[in-house]
């Protein structure tokens, strides 16, 4: 039984989330919270497997709320009625988001992927990670694996020219992966990097398989230390 709070400034929009839940089964909301503080205060208190947080709350947003949150920490899912915080969501370490209103089969996937993390909840080395392709689930090694990302739709790896889906945050594979973080949305497999481009505004990867990655300037420092870069 997965144990979730809600937090969420809007009544109707958490007894609506609820009733999903109860309807989704193997679920139980555990508390709710109606602001960013008194989420905070029933996290603590209630140690829940899951938050379902609001991004857009007065006073603390669920961006405030997810950066004050004692570690461990649970698994996060966004909710908002605007996409483009979506990134905003994977950036804060999200397992998910959702759109308001919910939808029940999207839901069903949100909690699936709790489900996954649940198995994968310590810090020991992957042998394999398993990735998605329509119906198909790929085993992946760690060194055919180029990079992974976030996007729209959540965590992507290209592994060997493809590109699958993975139902882990990039915390997670940054944590049990020998990937290096170079993006606030991108890791890449040092062993799989062929060449480094100096750009204005930091740097772009090229691997062995042809694909690209940026490098910020915040990780740019790394890159440089790593492989002492003449820049």
């Amino acid at each position: 039984m997965i144990r979730a709070l809600l937090v969420d400034d809007e009544p109707l929009a958490r007894e609506e989330l609820g009733a999903l839940l109860e309807e989704a089964g193997g679920v139980k909301v555990v508390g709710e919270a109606g602001n960013g503080k008194d989420g905070l205060l029933k996290a603590r208190e209630l140690s829940p497997d899951v938050i379902f947080l609001d991004v857009d709350m007065p006073g603390l947003s669920g961006v405030d709320v997810s950066s004050l949150l004692p570690e461990p920490r649970p698994a996060l899912v966004f909710v908002t009625a605007h996409q483009q915080y979506a990134l905003d969501a994977f950036d804060e370490a999200a397992l998910d988001y959702l759109l308001k209103p919910v939808d029940p089969e999207r839901l069903a996937k949100t909690l699936k992927r709790i489900e996954a993390l649940g198995l994968a909840s310590d810090n020991s080395p992957l042998e394999r990670l398993a990735c998605y392709q329509g119906n198909k689930v790929h085993l992946v090694a760690p060194k055919d694996i180029d990079c992974a990302f976030v996007d729209l739709t959540g965590t992507q790896v290209l592994a060997q020219g493809e590109q699958l889906h993975c139902q882990l945050p990039l915390k997670t594979l940054e944590a049990r992966l020998p990937l290096l973080r170079v993006h606030r949305q991108y890791l890449v497999n040092p062993d799989a990097i062929k060449a480094i481009a100096i750009k204005d505004s930091g740097a772009e990867i090229e691997t062995h398989h042809g694909a690209k990655v940026p490098v910020s300037r915040r990780y740019l420092k790394l890159l440089k230390d790593r492989y002492l870069l003449p820049i």
